[in-house]
């Protein structure tokens, strides 16, 4: 079997050199190697390979002796990459996409071809890394290595490439976070690292890319939130953008300063994370398809977007379901308290319906929060609201559950809460708040708690004066928050505050 590999092999090299004399013999040989190891017998085409000129081989191009184009998409390749390819060191394009039976890992030296403007090897069973060496190839244009099985990083070296317009990683294996050396590509159009395993935040480089016309990062486990820089996506009228996040753990708030200005942007898909913001507009975004499902929006988060739509500025807008809203809390509260329940769906056209162990107990346009005074064991239950709104069809939001349970060993007297106390004022504040008590001298803790019900700030104050203690809320952003005072016998009141 050797001996008529060694004969056939002369055989190639003699109709190369005697026939045509036009091919650089190491052109050949790496051919053949190409040939043989990716079971060249059996491709779907395999016109005159091996046994006419060089250049009458399908899919090869011929240009002054030496090979510079290879395209054999989609043609049965059965086996793996290998080095001799790296022998081709004028090639100009390789085009071996669509064969799923070729495997194995890219050979690291193809990536030496100095030459070399566009690499498409997508929709094959590649695996291993991506080689550093890429960054080589400073006159690559198009780089498509897409649905492999691919592991590693994303080699930084690719921002050495500063004639690359398209690159497509999408769905591999890869992992670690995105290189922000990928700003330094100033003619990327099309950067495509979707359905991956990428992690960490969205590097602000990006926004540097002022032709990019498609950014698609959907599909992996990034975190953090989107630059607020990236609106230099959406102010460029002369060159709109298709932005998808979608299916991440991406969180927070959009920025406020995209609420005030002008954006163009054919789509925008931040769907299926945690966001809990987006700005409110007034008719100045003009959107071709907008994606915010799944996210923790509330009613007033979206009323501004859904008129927008109505109005003909959104063509596609896609906003439920939303996620449910705030945090799961079980609170142990003392007979006779009082306690109150904060829907977290917001909305000036919102309705609530509030539950108790899955029975209505109340339903008000003006019921954002559940008051319950006086507490006695028939108010302990799961409470849960549910909300709709008039302007926005089809969307319900959820309030996650409470769990209220009685504190049956501890007792306070009904005398205590006869008073309007405690009081807080102003509200809405920016700087301090005076919370007025019906007692002085006895220690509280007073706690502010984020729509999420995350506690961020929280004071003890063993001594108090006139009976009224100041808590400083500079420090915290703008927003509604929910607050808690309690003293050593429990729960003394819960309600909402406003930060301006």
């Amino acid at each position: 079997m050797k001996t008529k590999a060694i004969i056939l092999l002369i055989l190639v090299l003699f109709n190369c050199n005697s026939i045509t004399a036009q091919v650089l013999e190491q052109d050949s040989l790496a051919l053949v190697a190409f040939y043989n190891s990716t079971g060249g017998p059996n491709w779907t085409n395999n016109s005159n390979w091996l046994t006419g000129p060089v250049s009458t081989w399908y899919g090869v191009t011929v240009q002054e002796g030496r090979v510079t184009e290879l395209e054999v998409y989609s043609n049965n390749l059965n086996g793996t990459l290998p080095n001799e390819l790296g022998q081709l060191n004028k090639l100009i394009k390789i085009t071996l996409s669509n064969n799923q039976n070729l495997t194995g890992s890219i050979p690291e030296n193809i990536f030496y071809i100095n030459s070399l403007v566009w690499l498409a090897i997508g929709n094959c069973s590649l695996t291993g890394i991506i080689p550093n060496s890429i960054g080589n190839c400073s006159f690559m244009k198009s780089l498509s290595l897409r649905e492999n099985n691919l592991t590693g990083t994303i080699p930084a070296e690719i921002g050495n490439l500063d004639s690359l317009k398209y690159l497509y990683l999408f769905d591999n294996q890869l992992t670690g976070s995105i290189p922000p050396e990928l700003g330094n590509c100033p003619n990327l159009k099309k950067l495509s690292l979707n359905d991956n395993q990428l992690t960490g935040s969205i590097p602000p480089e990006l926004a540097g890319l002022s032709n990019l016309t498609v950014l698609s990062l959907q599909n992996n486990q990034l975190t953090g939130n989107i630059p607020e820089n990236f609106s230099n996506f959406f102010i460029n009228l002369d060159n709109t953008i298709s932005l998808n996040v979608s299916n991440n753990n991406l969180e927070g708030n959009l920025p406020e300063s995209w609420s005030s200005l002008v954006f163009l942007i054919d789509a925008l898909d931040i769907s299926w994370n945690n966001f809990t913001y987006i700005p409110p507009v007034n008719y100045n975004w003009l959107i071709t398809f907008f994606h915010i499902e799944g996210n923790k929006l509330t009613f007033d988060h979206i009323e501004s977007h859904y008129q927008s739509y109505l109005s003909g500025l959104y063509f596609f807008f896609y906003y439920y379901p939303q996620d449910y809203l705030l945090e799961e809390i079980d609170t142990v509260l003392v007979s006779g308290s009082s306690y109150c329940i904060y829907s977290g769906t917001g909305g000036e056209f919102t309705n609530y319906k509030w539950f108790r162990n899955g029975e209505l107990i109340l339903e008000s346009p003006d019921a954002d929060i559940l008051h319950l005074e006086n507490i006695s064991y028939a108010d302990t239950g799961i409470y849960t609201c549910t909300a709709d709104n008039s302007l926005i069809y089809f969307l319900k939001l959820y309030r996650r559950p409470v769990h209220v349970t009685l504190d049956t060993g501890t007792q306070i007297s009904h005398n205590y809460y006869q008073k309007k106390y405690p009081a807080i004022y102003p509200n809405p504040a920016s700087e301090d708040i005076t919370v007025l008590l019906p007692f002085e001298s006895e220690p509280v803790n007073f706690m502010i708690f984020n729509l999420e019900g995350k506690c961020v700030l929280t004071e003890q104050h063993t001594q108090v004066n006139n009976s009224e203690i100041t808590v400083g809320i500079k420090g915290l952003n703008p927003g509604i928050y929910l607050y808690r005072l309690f003293n050593q016998s429990g729960i003394i009141k819960t309600g909402k505050i406003i930060i301006k």
